[in-house]
């Protein structure tokens, strides 16, 4: 169902339940001697899908889990979670204007919230965050092969890397105003109204380097040449109001 450079995920009904089964594919270079220090990735998302549950974080949890001991591939089996995908849920939630910044809103929240308990997502973009479909304020995080708890969360620049991974991407019907409003409600969660003004511009900074090289991995040759040239010339402003 979705292919990456390190893993192949499908969904495999058995029975009346519907699972997700993740194939890691092995390693190689420094990346295996990485691996083979910290742990295998199927045994750490064990460990940290149970972190996030015991501190209030709804994230599925493997039921099977497993690695080749020659050829070094891995498995992670989980439940199909009962949620909506980010995209679609902003996109079902387009035309209620209260509701999608309710939704906007409770998201910025939760990812203060996860930062303050020390995580970072290795992964956080719309299409690893799931809406409950019983409370859809609620949020379920996935994929959570690279997400850590470590202490580099108190730092300014890895949580706005988490936020670039989240904000970076063009969705139908998402406003700049709407990332704003992520934003916002992270910031009065996080660290209420202070730095405010300064972490915006930085985060608006990033997020236009990451936009920039995400032009410049699909661009031909000559699109190439203006990317460079482009990138940061423009200066990226917040809008005025909410």
């Amino acid at each position: 169902m979705r292919h990456s450079l390190h893993a192949d995920t499908s969904l495999v009904a058995l029975g009346n339940q519907e699972l997700f089964v993740k194939i890691i594919r092995p390693r190689h270079g420094l990346k295996r001697l990485r691996r083979s220090i910290r742990g295998g990735a199927a045994e750490h998302v064990v460990a940290i899908a149970a972190a996030l549950q015991r501190d209030g974080f709804r994230a599925p949890a493997p039921i099977l889990w497993g690695a080749e001991l020659r050829g070094g591939r891995e498995i992670i089996v989980t439940a199909r979670a009962r949620g909506i995908l980010m995209p679609r849920s902003l996109r079902e939630a387009g035309r209620d204007l209260r509701r999608k910044r309710a939704l906007l809103h409770a998201l910025g929240a939760e990812i203060a919230r996860l930062h303050l308990c020390g995580y970072l997502h290795g992964d956080l973009t719309p299409f690893n965050i799931l809406s409950s479909r019983d409370e859809p304020d609620r949020f379920i995080l996935l994929d959570h092969e690279r997400t850590r708890r470590t202490w580099l969360s108190r730092f300014t620049r890895p949580r706005l890397r988490n936020l670039v991974q989240l904000g970076h991407f063009s969705l139908p019907g998402l406003t700049r105003t709407d990332r704003m409003r992520v934003w916002c409600a992270y910031a009065e969660v996080y660290q209420g109204t202070e730095r405010r003004r300064s972490e915006v511009r930085r985060l608006g900074r990033m997020i236009q380097r990451r936009l920039a090289k995400d032009l410049r991995k699909t661009a031909g040759p000559a699109d190439r040449v203006v990317a460079r040239g482009d990138a940061g010339k423009v200066p990226w402003r917040p809008p005025r109001s909410l």
